[in-house]
């Protein structure tokens, strides 16, 4: 027995030793293979790739999809040349011109020209800038930065364009990088989130701000979004949300329902008291005209008389005896 499961140990550990390198060659094959060129088309994300300090890359595009710059983190031993299609730290266009990261303040000038820049502050104040492929211009809708303090350390910037408000929210540290945004399809922040920060009205004509980041009693902070600037409309109809009003009266009081006439088979649940205490008795029905009620409660009653009788004589007894 011991022998035989040895050998099969044995077996198995050669087995195992025999797929290893096969086992290493089908995971290396991939990278080896050719792709195919769907998997291989980065068409859509390459662009002009230029180093703008602290281990980031903007790689510039200009075409159908309008200005972009794709802020990529390369590392600080990047040079032309080497690849950049790697981690996506933020992207800048005509629907998000400004961010920060690492930093660096960045912002896509001229967004709606047929030149647009874009302009990189370091943190001791100098600039530089990078212009983009040329391209088509565009009518610019978009109204915005408007920066806003909202307290603990955050700010936010206020934008109105086609596409309705949009809020991005920064917080200190991370080079004060943007962590979250709010637009018409997601005007707030879950509740997890620790603070209060939405866009009110959305959909409408006047969008209002919203935060409150410190707790306690403070007052909520509102801000009303710039109006949209002449000649350009909304890509959507205004819907302004409807005010929650609470009733000014009372609520009637229901009427209630009339009693219907029980059944047959149906009990009327006798009050608790010395009678019968928890007894059910049966309801008049069409058969005994409240024959049965009537003889059940009077017997009842008669069962009561009695035992009150019966307790007299006994005390009468017992006088007599003392």
């Amino acid at each position: 027995m011991r022998t035989a499961l040895r050998t099969s140990i044995v077996t198995v550990a050669l087995a195992g030793a025999m797929l290893v390198p096969a086992a290493g060659a089908a995971f290396a094959a991939p990278a080896t293979a050719p792709q195919s060129a769907a998997a291989s088309d980065n068409s859509r994300y390459e662009g002009k790739p230029v180093y703008i300090g602290e281990g980031l890359v903007a790689v510039l595009r200009n075409k159908e999809e309008g200005p972009e710059a794709w802020i990529r983190e390369v590392g600080t031993d990047w040079k032309p040349g080497d690849t950049y299609m790697v981690h996506v730290v933020t992207k800048l266009d005509r629907t998000q011109p400004h961010d920060k990261a690492k930093g660096l303040d960045l912002e896509l000038t001229k967004a709606a020209s047929a030149h647009p820049v874009l302009v990189v502050t370091a943190a001791d104040g100098t600039a530089k800038s990078y212009p983009l492929p040329a391209g088509q211009a565009s009518t610019d809708c978009r109204v915005g930065p408007v920066g806003q303090e909202i307290g603990a350390g955050m700010s936010a910037e206020l934008y109105i364009s086609e596409l309705g408000p949009k809020v991005v929210l920064f917080e200190a540290g991370d080079g004060g990088r943007g962590f979250a945004q709010l637009d018409r399809t997601n005007p707030s922040l879950p509740e997890s989130a620790g603070i209060i920060a939405r866009i009110v009205n959305p959909s409408g004509a006047k969008p209002v701000f919203e935060w409150k980041t410190q707790g306690g009693n403070d007052q909520i902070g509102r801000v009303a979004f710039p109006a949209f600037p002449k000649g350009c409309k909304p890509s959507y109809k205004f819907t302004d949300d409807k005010p929650v009003t609470k009733p000014t009266t009372p609520a009637p009081t229901a009427t209630p329902a009339p009693v219907k006439p029980q059944t047959v088979g149906q009990t009327s649940v006798v009050p608790k008291g010395p009678v019968a205490a928890g007894a059910e008795l049966p309801v008049e029905t069409a058969a005994d005209n409240g024959t049965t009620a009537t003889m059940t409660a009077g017997a009842a009653l008669i069962a009561a008389f009695g035992a009150l009788g019966a307790s007299v004589v006994l005390r009468r007894r017992r006088a007599t005896r003392g």
